[in-house]
């Protein structure tokens, strides 16, 4: 479930777009393209709240996801309850997280976003900010009308400075076996010059994202930062 909810705020930062569709507004579509030109992947830090039923934390655990990294190394166990984790917990940990093979998305973040129906909600000297929504056909499990994307283009680079979703009502996942209560993300990109060769800009100091959730009754909540763009382990690397 964890990777389910980090691949639907992470295919935002143009991990995976090989070409648009021809219905997106163009200062859309021009965003989108530059941003097939940066690195491909992101290194987050993730804090991971398990809550009582009072609201109390029960557990909590700090971690950081480098996929730049060989697979053996890509997790690293930072904080267990607020504590700097031990050598014993950090290898327990890191070996069973490090094992598992690395997700790799099928599809296109093209056939979840609705790009032909984008819709510009605000439009200023200096940038524009589209509205987006998700293709019922392909999340069926998931009530994608509830869920609102925004992307903001700043108008002179033609590049992507603001990724925000949020959720206007809880949903319902897993058939009902989980609940997702809240969704809040607002991930900021630093502005690229026009004629730079480097076409995305880093993603800025306080960039968030949260989700909060209940799995068969159990609270927890899900806390992203730290956001640095990379390149893949084994994949070439793109010039900047």
């Amino acid at each position: 479930m964890t990777y389910r909810i980090f691949w639907f705020i992470s295919f935002f930062f143009g991990a995976f777009f090989p070409g648009l569709r021809a219905g997106a507004p163009p200062l859309l579509a021009k965003a989108f393209e530059q941003w097939v030109a940066g690195r491909e992947d992101l290194a987050f830090t993730q804090q991971t709240r398990f809550f009582l039923d009072d609201g109390n934390v029960k557990k909590e655990r700090v971690e950081r996801y480098d996929p730049s990294l060989p697979d053996s190394q890509r997790w690293r166990l930072i904080e267990v309850d607020g504590q700097p984790a031990t050598d014993e917990q950090r290898t327990k940990w890191e070996s069973s997280k490090n094992r598992k093979p690395r997700k790799k998305v099928v599809k296109s973040p093209t056939e979840y976003l609705d790009l032909d129906n984008a819709r510009l909600v605000e439009s200023t000297t200096k940038s524009a900010r589209f509205e987006i929504g998700l293709r019922p056909e392909a999340m069926r499990l998931l009530a994608v009308e509830e869920i609102v994307v925004a992307i903001t283009v700043d108008k002179e680079s033609g590049s992507v400075v603001r990724i925000s979703a949020t959720l206007r009502q809880p949903i319902s996942v897993l058939l009902g076996l989980a609940r997702i209560t809240d969704l809040d993300i607002d991930v900021r990109l630093e502005p690229v010059d026009k004629d730079s060769a480097q076409k995305t800009g880093e993603v800025q100091i306080g960039s968030t994202a949260r989700v909060t959730m209940s799995k068969l009754g159990s609270p927890m909540e899900y806390n992203w930062s730290d956001f640095r763009r990379v390149t893949s382990f084994g994949m070439p690397k793109k010039l900047s």
